[in-house]
């Protein structure tokens, strides 16, 4: 469907990830150095983070061995930067992912703090919690979710719907 977006659309297979990762970070690193605050956005999908596993924090914990250089940064480290400082530079991310466990492989509560805004469905008190420092996803009901944003202390219950139709996509790319 990406091809009924009228602005440029870049999709990436999982094996071309790492590679992508870097050629975004030095995006942002050149936008950052550049004090290019007004640059044009891009905008970074992720559908299914539970299979990026190259975006996964490392095991190592960062130690290396003795008189080893400094590794080059991982893209699980690069997505990291770009989560951080992308947004000042108009670098913005998206990212769905089917359960907190496997949220929580990706991201630790101090990454997680860098989406100011988040969708939850209906999940766990302890899920809710950790997502949304707050309980009210363990309350809905079925068909039913909960935007927040943190920034603003907003929380509200919406009906989600379910991806447009080619024929409406179409509608609006001639438009």
């Amino acid at each position: 469907r990406a091809e009924r977006i009228p602005q440029s659309v870049k999709v990436i297979r999982r094996r071309e990830l790492a590679d992508f990762m870097n050629q975004l970070a030095c995006e942002a690193q050149r936008r950052l150095d550049a004090e290019e605050t007004l640059a044009s956005p891009h905008y970074l999908f992720i559908y299914g983070l539970q299979r990026a596993r190259d975006l996964r924090q490392d095991e190592n914990f960062g130690f290396s061995s003795y008189g080893d250089s400094p590794p080059a940064p991982s893209p699980a480290q690069q997505f990291t930067t770009i989560l951080r400082d992308g947004p000042e530079v108009g670098i913005h991310t998206v990212v769905w992912c089917d359960t907190m466990t496997n949220l929580n492989r990706t991201f630790d509560r101090r990454v997680l703090r860098e989406f100011a805004m988040r969708v939850a469905f209906q999940m766990s008190v302890d899920d809710s919690t950790n997502l949304l420092d707050i309980s009210s996803a363990s309350k809905l009901g079925q068909h039913r979710a909960l935007f927040y944003n943190e920034e603003e202390n907003i929380q509200e219950k919406f009906r989600p719907y379910g991806l447009p139709s080619v024929d409406l996509l179409e509608k609006f790319r001639l438009a």
